[in-house]
C-alpha cells in the first residue's frame, strides 16, 4: 500500500484510495474517530510523545518543552532542541517521528504494509527544504514515491472530483504555518501547473497571535497594567485564541464573548469580527501581494482566472473570501472552499495512485506537470567586468523537469578543483538562498581555461541535482554538492536516534 501524507505545520494526516477510487482518511491507531495528528513532539528520555497525547500532557503540565512548527525550520543546520541527555534534535528527526506515527496508524487500520508514500510540501519550498522532507522519510526507511506540492494536491482532488477541465484554477492555500498560491489548468490527460509562489512564515499561527494580542490588550485596559504570563497562561491564551478564530470564521458570527483566566486574573473578553479583521488586514494583504505576483509572472490578469479554491483552515476566515470577491468580481469566477482540511491529503493519495500505475483503473488523469518555484543559478565572476554576479540557469516557472547545460573554465594552470556556489532566488536581489557549493575535481588537466560541462537539473519533485563532465573525454567528474560528508554523518546519527526512541502517539 502506498499512502498520501500531508506533513503539516500544525496538523498532519494520511489517506489512501479505496476500492471505489475515493480517497479515505486513515485514523489514529487507537481512536477511529480521530484523523488529525497535531504536529507536536515531546521528548522525555528515550520516549517521544506525538500528537494528541502531547496536548493532554500539556493540560497537566503546561511547562513541558513541546516542539512545534519545526516544518518552518527545514533547511536550518542548528538543532531545534537539546534534551536532558544533551542530545541534539533536528527538524528532520521530529518530522520523521510524525511520519512514523502516521505509518503505524495506516498499517493498524488497513492491516496492510505501507510500502511507501507521497508526501506533500509547500509549493515555495526550496531544494534544501524539500530534501529535508526526503531525509525525514529516510530516517524511518519510508520510501518516497514523490513529493507533491500542497496546493497542487488540493487542486488535483478538486479537479478530479468535479471534472473541472480546461479551466484556469487558482489555489489559495492558507494553512497553519505557511501560505501558498498556485495557478494551474487540467484536462482528461493531466494537470498542468503554470506558476506558484508563497510565504514560509505566514499562516494560522499569526492569526491566533493577533487575537492573543487583542485579549492581552483588553486585560491591560481593565487592570491598568500588563499582566505577567506563565507557561499555563500562555497555553490557555494560545488555545482560547485559536478557538475564538474558529468561532469568528462561522458565517453570521459577529462577535465572541469568552471568560479568560490568565494567571490570577479573570476577565470576560469581547472580540468582534471587525476588530479581528482590522488586526489581520496587513497579513491578508501580504497574501494578496504574493497572489498578484504569481498571476503577473505568467502574463495573466485577475480576469483570466476561472475558479479560486480555498484550502487550509485559515482560508475560512470570512474576510478572505470577501476580499477575494473584490479581486475576482466576475460572476462566473467561482470561489470554492473545497475540503479545506482534507483536500491536500486526498490529493496526495490520488497522486500515489498515479505513481504506482493504477490511474487508469481509477480514471485519474495520468500526467502531472509542475513548474520551478525559484530561479536557479551559479554565483560566479563575470570575466568582462570582474564583478560577482548570479549566472541564471533555470528560470522561475519553467516546466519540470528542467535541465540546463553550461560550460565553465578554470582560471589558472594549477587549479585542481572548481568550486561553484549554487543559488536559488525568487527574483534579482530578493529571497536569495545558497544551496551550497558544487565542488568538482580533481580535474583531469592542469592547463588554464580547461572546460568543464555542468548540467543542472530541477527535477519533477522540485529538488536540484548536478552532473559535471569533461567534454574532451565525455567522462563524468567526481563532484560534491553542499557538505555531503558532514550531512550524511548527521543523518546517520539522527537515524540511530529516531530508531532507538520509543514513540507514543495515542491517548
Amino acid at each position: 500500500m502506498v499512502i498520501g501524507i500531508d506533513l503539516g505545520t500544525t496538523f498532519s494526516l494520511a489517506a489512501t484510495v479505496g476500492r471505489n477510487g475515493e480517497p479515505i482518511l486513515l485514523p489514529d491507531n487507537t481512536n477511529r474517530n480521530m484523523f488529525h495528528t497535531p504536529s507536536a513532539v515531546l521528548i522525555e528520555g528515550e520516549t517521544a510523545y506525538i500528537g494528541n497525547i502531547v496536548e493532554a500532557r500539556l493540560e497537566q503540565n503546561p511547562g513541558l518543552p513541546v516542539l512545534r512548527f519545526f516544518k518552518r525550520k527545514f533547511g536550518e543546520k542548528s538543532p531545534l532542541y537539546i534534551d536532558s541527555d544533551h542530545t541534539p534534535w533536528f527538524p528532520e528527526s521530529l518530522a520523521a517521528m510524525i511520519l512514523k506515527k502516521l505509518v503505524v496508524d495506516a498499517e493498524t487500520y488497513t492491516s496492510e504494509t505501507v510500502e511507501g508514500a507521497v508526501i506533500t510540501v509547500p509549493a515555495h519550498f526550496n531544494d534544501t527544504q524539500r530534501k529535508c522532507v526526503l531525509n525525514a522519510a529516510s530516517l524511518i526507511d519510508l520510501k518516497v514515491y514523490g513529493l507533491l506540492e500542497e496546493p497542487i494536491a488540493a487542486a488535483m482532488h478538486y479537479g478530479i472530483t468535479h471534472k473541472k477541465y480546461n479551466k484556469t484554477i487558482l489555489v489559495y492555500d492558507l494553512g497553519g504555518g505557511t501560505f501558498d498560491v498556485s495557478i494551474l489548468t487540467m484536462d482528461a490527460k493531466g494537470i498542468y501547473v503554470m506558476s506558484k509562489d508563497g510565504l514560509t512564515e505566514l499562516g494560522g499561527k499569526e492569526f491566533d497571535e493577533s487575537i492573543g494580542e487583542l485579549i492581552l490588550n483588553q486585560f491591560k485596559e481593565s487592570l491598568g497594567f500588563d499582566i505577567p504570563t506563565d507557561a499555563r497562561s500562555l497555553l490557555h491564551l494560545r488555545q482560547i485564541s485559536e478557538q475564538i478564530k474558529i468561532e469568528l470564521s462561522v458565517p453570521g458570527t459577529m462577535f465572541v464573548d469568552k471568560v479568560v483566566v490568565l494567571g490570577k486574573h479573570t476577565l470576560e473578553v469581547h472580540i468582534s469580527r471587525k476588530e479581528f479583521e482590522r488586526s489581520i488586514q496587513s497579513l491578508i494583504e501580504q497574501t494578496e501581494e504574493v497572489m498578484g505576483r504569481c498571476i503577473q509572472s505568467i502574463g495573466l490578469t485577475h480576469d483570466d482566472i476561472d475558479s479560486i479554491i480555498l484550502v487550509g483552515g485559515s482560508s475560512m476566515i470570512p474576510l478572505i473570501k470577501k476580499r477575494l470577491k473584490k479581486l475576482f468580481p466576475k460572476e462566473e469566477q467561482e470561489i470554492h472552499a473545497h475540503e479545506p482540511m482534507k483536500a491536500v491529503t486526498f490529493g496526495a493519495a490520488l497522486h500515489a495512485v498515479q505513481l504506482t500505475g493504477k490511474e487508469v483503473e481509477f480514471e485519474i488523469p495520468p500526467e502531472l506537470r509542475g513548474v520551478t518555484g525559484h530561479n536557479l543559478g551559479v554565483r560566479a565572476i563575470n570575466p568582462k567586468t570582474g564583478r560577482v554576479v548570479i549566472d541564471n540557469l533555470v528560470k522561475k516557472n519553467m516546466s519540470l523537469p528542467s535541465v540546463k547545460h553550461k560550460t565553465y573554465y578554470t582560471t589558472s594552470a594549477d587549479q585542481k578543483r572548481m568550486r561553484l556556489e549554487i543559488i536559488q532566488y525568487l527574483k534579482k536581489g530578493e529571497g536569495e538562498f545558497s544551496l551550497g557549493n558544487l565542488v568538482i575535481g580533481p580535474l583531469p588537466s592542469n592547463e588554464p581555461n580547461y572546460a568543464i560541462d555542468v548540467n543542472i537539473e530541477n527535477r519533477a519533485d522540485g529538488t536540484v541535482w548536478f552532473k559535471a563532465v569533461d567534454p574532451k573525454t565525455g567522462m563524468e567528474i567526481e563532484k560534491v554538492f553542499g557538505d555531503d560528508e558532514e550531512g550524511q554523518s548527521s543523518l546517520l546519527r539522527q537515524k540511530a536516534l529516531v530508531n532507538s526512541t520509543i514513540i507514543i502517539g495515542a491517548m
